[in-house]
This record gives C-alpha cells, structure tokens and sequence, in this order.
C-alpha cells in the first residue's frame, strides 16, 4: 500500500483547520517555533501549505520555514488579491518565495465566506458610501482546490481564486440581511459594474 502523502500547514487559522479537517493526507500544524517543528520531524513533508496572514515578521518567518524543508517539497502559498492593489507585504512575499523556490504554486485568494463568515453581517445598521464589486470565494471551494492541486503535484502556478458568478456589496449584503435577520448596510453609490462580471480573471479549477 502506498503511504499517504504527508502534509504541513503554516497556519492553522479559520482556512488551515478545514484544510487539517479535510485533507485527505497526514496532516500536521507548524507552529512559529522551528525549534519545536524540528524535534517533531514536522519539517519532513511532501506538502507545506503556507496559511498565515500578513503581520509582524511575515516575511522573515516564511523565509526562515523555506530554509528548513526539504528541497522537493511541495510549496503552496495562500496569498490575496489585494496583490492586484500593489498591498507591499502581499507583493514582497510573493516575490520572495519564488526567489527562494521557483515551483511555488501561489493562490490568490478572494475574500473568504462560508459558514459564520457571512457577506454584510458586520455592517449590519451601517452606512457605507459606495457600492462596489464583490470578489468572494467560499472556504469550502479553496479546500477543494488546495486538495486537487496537491493530488496533481500542480507546481510553478499563480491562480486568482473567486467565485466565477459575482454580484455588488448591495445585492447580497441585501439578501443575506432578510436570509439571516439582521439589519440592512445602507449604500449612498450605486453598482459600480454590471451584474454577473468578475473583476479579477478567474481560472477554471473545478476539474
């Protein structure tokens, strides 16, 4: 029987537990510890999936973790579509794993929804002055991709992952407010683009 492959996640937030939950593989969490992660043999992996958000040491943590896995491991890091808006620390990390492993496959991510994270919920009663695009992606669509990417060894990659069908804030912030009972987010702009367009490119990984 073949062994399972043996997967390590650098940030077991809201995304890296489903991913812990769902994949699967032998699926282990680094802490920001090298010490710890050495001693538990944790850096030994087919698989490391970076998860962490950008903050403090960012950049210094993700280079110190690429010194220490092995050379054929399967890099993955969950980046962010503020890419796009030139988000310094988004565009330095990026620039800096593959400066330090050229087969780094990176997913961009659009703004995570699913579960208790729902669209307008936390506006609720507000007012906001423009309407916009939404760029949205449910958790349980990354998880799927991340699993069919590591079961391809898809490697050297950039993907945008959004939902391929997106609407404005006001729809569905709109909708969700009468689904789930709480108050309305007032808009004073009106829809920026055309409904059923999607603002960044999204590439068909469903397959």
């Amino acid at each position: 029987m073949k062994n399972r492959k043996k997967v390590s996640i650098l940030g077991c937030g809201w995304v890296g537990k489903a991913l812990q939950g769902s994949l699967p593989y032998d699926v282990h969490c680094l802490s920001r510890d090298r010490v710890a992660n050495k001693k538990a043999n944790l850096y030994r992996s087919d698989v490391l999936i970076i998860a962490i958000p950008p903050g403090d040491n960012y950049l210094e943590v993700l280079e110190q973790t690429l010194t220490c896995i092995e050379k054929n491991t399967q890099v993955i890091l969950l980046s962010s579509i503020s890419f796009y808006n030139g988000k310094a620390l988004v565009v330095e990390a990026e620039t800096l794993l593959q400066s330090l492993d050229e087969a780094v496959t990176i997913l961009r991510l659009g703004g995570l929804m699913g579960y208790d994270r729902i669209a307008g919920k936390y506006t609720a009663g507000r007012v906001l002055t423009a309407d916009s695009r939404t760029n949205y992606v449910h958790r349980d669509d990354v998880v799927g991709i991340i699993e069919c990417i590591i079961s391809q060894d898809v490697r050297g990659e950039v993907f945008d992952m959004v939902a391929p069908i997106q609407s404005s804030k006001k729809t569905i912030f709109t909708h969700n407010a009468k689904k789930f009972g709480f108050a309305e987010t007032e808009f004073l702009g009106g829809d920026e683009v055309e409904k059923g367009e999607c603002k960044i490119n999204c590439v068909n990984l469903k397959n």
